[in-house]
C-alpha cells in the first residue's frame, strides 16, 4: 500500500511517522522548505513534493491523507478523489455541511473510500461502552455528558468548538448509534473572555433525541484543569470514559438506585465505581486508524468501498453538520463573558 501525506505540519507529522511505521508512506506533499529539508533528513527515501499535481503523479499512489488547514480540505480532498485516490481527511471533514456533502457523494460516485480523522471511534475503551450501551448494561439511557477542557492549545485561525468539539460528536454519534438514536441541537452558549471577534473560547452545547434523551458538550481551552470525560447515565448504571488516564483504566461504572414513590424521587443509593476491563491493543489511536483506512482500501470493492470504515465519509459529514448547527446559534448569541 502506498500513500501519499499531504501536509506535514503539527499533525501531518505524526502521520508520517505512522505510515511508515507501517511501510505505507509512499510520498510526502509539503511546500514549506523549512519542512521539507527536515523531512529529507527523516525520510531520505521518500519523495517530497511542491505541489499536489505533482504529488498525485507519484507511481504507485493508492490513497491520499490530507492534514492540511481546514479551509483546504474541500478542494485538496476533490482533486484527490477525482485523481482515483482513496481519501482520509483529518478532522473537521470540512467547515461547510454542503462541501461535506459533495464530497460524500463523489466518493460514491468514484467508487472510493472517504474518511475522517475521528480518532475516539477506535479507542477501546469507548468500543467497550458503545458495547455496554447496546446490551443494556447500563439500563435505559437518561443522558450522555462530554468534557472536553484544558488550558490552551489557543487558537487564532478557528474557535474552541470546531478545534475540540468534533471529538465529542463522534463520541455521542457512536454511543447513540447503540441504541439506534441520532441527536439535534437545542441550546448553546459561549464565553469569548479572550475578546476576539468571532471566536469563542469556551462553548456549551445540549442536544436532545427524538426520544427526548439528552446529551451535552462542554469545550474550553481556558480551564486551569485538564479533563477530557465521557459520563453515560443510565436509568441502573453510570459509566465514565475518562481519556487523560492510563490505556487500562478508562473506563469505570457504578451501580445506583434512584428511589421513587407517589411523592416524586427520592434520596440515591450509590455504589461503588469499579473499574471495566477491556482489551487494550498495542498500536496508539492513529496506527489503528491508519490500519483500518489501509484494510479499507484493501478490502474496497465497488460501491461498497466504505462499509468497512468506521469514521467514513458519513460520520464525518454528521459531525460538521453538528458543528454548523451549533455554531449558527453561537452566532445569534451575545457573549456571557467578555474581558479585554
Amino acid at each position: 500500500m502506498s500513500i501519499l501525506l499531504v501536509g506535514c505540519g503539527y499533525w501531518g507529522k505524526n502521520w508520517a511517522k505512522t505510515l511508515a511505521k507501517l511501510d505505507a508512506l509512499g510520498a510526502i506533499c509539503e511546500p514549506s522548505p523549512p519542512l521539507q529539508a527536515t523531512l529529507k533528513q527523516t525520510y531520505p527515501d521518500i519523495a517530497i513534493y511542491n505541489t499536489l499535481e505533482e504529488a498525485l503523479q507519484h507511481p504507485g499512489i493508492t490513497g491520499c491523507v490530507l492534514a492540511t488547514p481546514v479551509v483546504t480540505h474541500t478542494p485538496v480532498a476533490k482533486t484527490c478523489l477525482l485523481a482515483g485516490k482513496h481519501v482520509l481527511v483529518e478532522k473537521p471533514l470540512t467547515l461547510d455541511p454542503t462541501e461535506a456533502g459533495t464530497l460524500v457523494a463523489l466518493a460514491k460516485q468514484e467508487n472510493l473510500i472517504l474518511g475522517v480523522g475521528h480518532l475516539m471511534v477506535y479507542q477501546p475503551a469507548l468500543l467497550k461502552l458503545q458495547s455496554l450501551i447496546s446490551e443494556g448494561e447500563l439500563g435505559d439511557i437518561l443522558s450522555v455528558q462530554c468534557t472536553r477542557i484544558n488550558l490552551g492549545k489557543v487558537r487564532n485561525e478557528e474557535n474552541v468548538w470546531w478545534s475540540l468539539a468534533p471529538h465529542d460528536l463522534s463520541i455521542l454519534a457512536m454511543l447513540f448509534s447503540a441504541i439506534g438514536e441520532s441527536f439535534d441541537a437545542i441550546n448553546a452558549i459561549k464565553m469569548t473572555p479572550l475578546a476576539r471577534p468571532g471566536i469563542e473560547d469556551a462553548v456549551f452545547a445540549q442536544f436532545e433525541t427524538p426520544s427526548g434523551k439528552n446529551a451535552s458538550i462542554h469545550v474550553s481551552w481556558l480551564s486551569p484543569e485538564k479533563r477530557h470525560e465521557t459520563v453515560v447515565i443510565g436509568s441502573r448504571k453510570i459509566a465514565v470514559f475518562e481519556d487523560t488516564q492510563p490505556a487500562d483504566q478508562k473506563l469505570s461504572i457504578m451501580d445506583y438506585d434512584l428511589k421513587r414513590s407517589e411523592e416524586g424521587f427520592g434520596d440515591i443509593t450509590r455504589g461503588e465505581f469499579t473499574p471495566v476491563s477491556y482489551e487494550t491493543p498495542k498500536d496508539d489511536l492513529l496506527t489503528l486508524e491508519a490500519k483500518a483506512f489501509l484494510n479499507a482500501i484493501a478490502s474496497s470493492q465497488g460501491s461498497n468501498a466504505a462499509i468497512s470504515l468506521q469514521n467514513d465519509g458519513e460520520n464525518g459529514l454528521q459531525v460538521v453538520q453538528m458543528l454548523d448547527k451549533v455554531q449558527q446559534m453561537l452566532n445569534t448569541r451575545q457573549p456571557s463573558l467578555s474581558v479585554r
